[in-house]
């Protein structure tokens, strides 16, 4: 009997810190510390000394991170941000819920990251913020985006996929799969956000978010606007919005927060493996990726996908597509953006793109049973 391979875990941890957590959510019961208690001050905490960055802020979900980043900078109704083509609805869905322009960049044809030449083909007079999308798992060149963007336009970070990543562009010590863990470049962004989406490496038990920042005043914003415009109780400084991580999801955050950098490297360990048994294959484009990416997803590009889909299924592996769509295509944005311009590649993407199954609790056997049913579809073409 064929046992089925799962396209991802969503709770990778050992069943001693299962226990630890369900021990710190009873206590959490038991003194009815519900609503930005203790715990969350304790995340955010760690949170900022493990990414090494000053203020954190945790909120609902990774898109309201991303519509308070927006809304932190006090944005005008005509300003215009810049997105990837190709990334997840909410960077899209943010820009045009905080009632601001969206223009969309194509992106790199062998990393799927933004590309930074077409950004500098979108700017114009009105553009404020570019969101660099780290999707995947893999970090956007931030320092070179600034360096080409000045300092007149913000960088917010789309890190829901990049939870401690490293960025390796200008490591000395950078090795082909190999991470030396030795540079981010999170300090050239304004804003990072995050979503802990059950699925994501570092994961809570249902949704919850994260903005992080170097910014005093960014960030004393931001303590207000996810508390309906509130620092202190009854007193209403901004147009805020409710989006408060809640206490008991801050505990199941801080356990795991323990673990990510192990959970990461594992992630990376087994992704190597793709990338080494998948890079022969001619029908197959895998994704070039930096050695410090988190890995949150193996994806590789094939225009045979919805068959190879189909194949796998057969055997009982589980595949996904991120994505399959890009956001010009998509219903809520029609009519919506200023720019008209072709975003080839981006659109290919979403034509050919496929996400193999990785997690940390699967199997070196299981990376290869994967690759080599793959290697099997394409030698009976």
């Amino acid at each position: 009997m064929t046992n089925k391979i799962n396209f991802t875990d969503v709770d990778p941890i050992q069943a001693k810190n299962i226990s630890i957590i369900k021990n710190n959510i009873n206590k959490i019961i038991l003194k009815k510390d519900f609503i930005l208690g203790k715990s969350v001050k304790i995340f955010e905490k760690n949170f900022s000394k493990l990414s090494n960055i000053k203020y954190s802020v945790g909120c609902a979900s990774g898109t309201d991170a991303l519509i308070l980043a927006l809304k932190s900078l006090n944005l005008k109704k005509n300003d215009e941000v810049i997105v990837p083509a190709l990334t997840y609805i909410s960077t899209g869905l943010s820009v045009l819920l905080n009632n601001n322009k969206l223009i969309y960049a194509d992106v790199d044809e062998n990393t799927g990251l933004i590309s930074i030449e077409n950004v500098l083909k979108k700017i114009s007079k009105n553009t404020k913020v570019v969101i660099a999308v780290n999707l995947y798992g893999q970090k956007v060149n931030l320092k070179k985006l600034r360096k080409f963007i000045g300092k007149r336009v913000f960088i917010i970070e789309d890190s829901a996929q990049s939870h401690l990543a490293y960025s390796c562009y200008n490591c000395t010590r950078r090795k082909i799969n190999f991470c030396c863990k030795k540079e981010r470049n999170d300090k050239y962004a304004d804003i990072s956000c995050y979503s802990f989406y059950p699925s994501k490496n570092l994961g809570a038990y249902g949704d919850g978010g994260l903005v992080s920042t170097n910014y005093e005043k960014i960030y004393k914003n931001l303590l207000s606007l996810r508390n309906l415009g509130s620092i202190k109780k009854n007193v209403h400084n901004l147009l805020g919005i409710n989006s408060r991580l809640d206490s008991i999801q801050a505990a199941v955050l801080n356990e795991k927060l323990k673990s990510i950098l192990k959970i990461n490297q594992q992630r990376r360990k087994l992704a190597n493996i793709y990338d080494e048994q998948l890079k022969k294959i001619r029908f197959i484009k895998t994704t070039m990726t930096n050695p410090g990416s988190s890995r949150h997803l193996y994806v590789v590009r094939t225009k045979q996908r919805n068959s190879l889909i189909k194949y796998l299924l057969k055997y009982k592996i589980y595949c996904q597509i991120h994505y399959p769509y890009t956001l010009n295509k998509l219903k809520p944005f029609l009519n919506r953006t200023r720019n008209k311009e072709l975003v080839r590649n981006s659109e290919k993407w979403a034509r050919e793109c496929l996400s193999l199954p990785l997690h940390s609790n699967m199997s070196i056997t299981q990376v290869y049973r994967i690759t080599n049913k793959i290697k099997k579809y394409f030698i009976k073409k």
